[in-house]
């Protein structure tokens, strides 16, 4: 799979979780508290584990953007 492919699945992904946790977050009310408690720290490391490879996979930039040598 190229690293193109990979983004575009990797994004969707990202944004689904985060869709996912503010949700249960924002209901965790009306949630039995047993699935919260299992659903919402889950959620919460699979974001984290995305977050870590979008980072890999977009490194080239961020080196490119923030850590510029100066001249």
């Amino acid at each position: 799979m190229n690293k193109q492919k990979a983004l575009k699945i990797v994004n969707i992904l990202l944004a689904l979780m985060v869709v996912g946790i503010l949700t249960s977050a924002i209901s965790h009310d009306f949630i039995d508290k047993a699935i919260f408690e299992k659903v919402h720290p889950l959620g919460g490391f699979t974001l984290i584990i995305l977050i870590m490879i979008h980072l890999r996979l977009n490194w080239s930039w961020v080196k490119s953007t923030y850590f510029k040598s100066k001249k």
